[in-house]
């Protein structure tokens, strides 16, 4: 089975951050509805998300969940992404 590279925001008021994850799927449709059987427990303490069109909100629509993009790729590519995104002047 392939592998995705699913990038899921998370937007609080004005502050977004981006989360990356490898899902294994076998097509595209099935890594975004694990994807989103994920997103639906994102926040702990909220039983009770709204649905909305590729994601989730949370209190009140104070926070909301999105996947942003599906890509397939590599276990090894998703690492050297990986790495490169968190690693400071890699030359």
């Amino acid at each position: 089975m392939p592998d995705y590279r699913v990038k899921i925001s998370e937007k609080a008021d004005d502050d977004v951050e981006h989360h990356h994850y490898l899902v294994t799927a076998k097509n595209e449709e099935e890594a975004k509805m694990l994807a989103m059987k994920f997103m639906a427990h994102f926040i702990d303490d909220d039983n009770d998300p709204e649905i909305i069109d590729n994601g989730y909100t949370f209190y009140n629509k104070a926070i909301v969940v999105k996947i942003e993009s599906i890509k397939e790729t590599t276990k090894e590519k998703f690492k050297d992404f990986l790495l490169k995104l968190h690693t400071i002047n890699m030359t």
